[in-house]
């Protein structure tokens, strides 16, 4: 398997299933029979032998052998009788995402490659797979982070100039300090809540980091889940608000309990656990969309995607809050 597969560069790592691609797999003629092709198994070096990969006339795929298959079959049985005619083949030219989405789904453990013509050209083999998994998801971090895909580009955001580096990040972090400025607002306009029950404010902080949190987790989710899965984005989000929806539910029952106990106030301990409840909903809503949303606008998103969520969050969760508080305790 080529080197480059596993490479720590992360702007090295290849686009292409040509970068992944490993000859070196077992195939075998349509007429062989099983005993000459464990012969070859036991004589030869391959970069894994399961399954073998029956080929036709023009290498072209006819099926292919689990290796179980093999060993159990009489000596004098014919190859191709033992194919499975349906394994799982994907083109060079298919993405690196959509074929590691493939394997996994089909549960293969090595998915044949072929050309255009329909020719075999090698296979994904195991460590392939983890290799694209490892580095797709190595490419997921580093748009968390802030670094645009692996291209020039990217090159040219972490190698450029700081004012240029600035430039990249500055537009989003204005739209962070607008989202800042609705915040000192709401808590602005709460101020007549705050004087008559100063203990509202002790739990705006930390109200304001668990919905950060859990936004946080939902964002590396969708980052990951969109480029692996084969599900839709809707069935995706409605797993992730569920997700959040039962995470509020866990924080808000022990926030209640702690509230109530040492403020002795159950309806300011209802108020902030109804609060966490909501904002665990909110968080992980956001925190999946707005990276789905950037990929389907065709903007990048690691400059965008964290730091939006991360103002809207705040802003809902604290425009929640105050709301159930003057709900529920004044």
């Amino acid at each position: 398997m080529p080197d480059v597969a596993l490479s720590a560069d992360p702007l090295a790592i290849p686009r292409s299933l040509a970068g992944y691609l490993d000859a070196a797999v077992p195939t075998a003629a349509a007429g062989e029979s099983a005993a000459a092709v464990r012969a070859r198994l036991a004589a030869d070096r391959f970069a894994a032998v399961d399954p073998v990969f029956v080929l036709g006339p023009g290498r072209c795929l006819l099926g292919a052998v689990p290796l179980t298959v093999l060993l159990g079959a009489a000596d004098e049985v014919a190859i191709e009788s033992l194919a499975r005619t349906d394994w799982p083949a994907v083109p060079a030219t298919l993405s690196c995402e959509e074929a590691a989405s493939l394997a996994i789904r089909t549960r293969t453990p090595a998915l044949a490659v072929t050309d255009h013509a329909g020719a075999f050209l090698g296979a994904l083999t195991p460590e392939a797979l983890m290799a694209i998994l490892r580095d797709e998801h190595l490419e997921d971090l580093h748009l968390m982070v802030g670094i645009l895909g692996r291209s020039e580009a990217a090159k040219e955001a972490l190698t450029a100039a700081p004012h240029r580096r600035a430039l990249f990040r500055l537009p989003w972090l204005l739209v962070g300090l607008a989202g800042s400025g609705a915040a000192t607002a709401l808590m602005a306009e709460a101020e007549a809540i705050l004087a008559a029950n100063i203990a509202v404010a002790f739990f705006i902080p930390a109200l304001v980091y668990l919905a950060d949190a859990i936004g946080t987790q939902a964002e590396a989710v969708a980052v990951r889940g969109l480029s692996i899965s084969g599900g839709g984005a809707l069935r995706l989000l409605l797993g992730e608000v569920g997700t959040g929806a039962l995470l509020g539910a866990a924080l808000a029952v022990l926030a209640f309990l702690g509230v109530a106990l040492v403020f002795a106030d159950l309806r300011l301990a209802a108020a902030v656990a109804l609060a966490l409840a909501a904002a665990g909903t909110i968080a992980t809503g956001i925190g999946f969309l707005l990276p789905w949303g950037f990929q389907r606008a065709g903007l990048d998103p690691a400059y965008g995607s964290g730091p939006l969520a991360t103002v809207i969050q705040d802003v809902l969760s604290i425009a929640v809050y105050f709301a159930l508080v003057r709900l529920i305790v004044l």
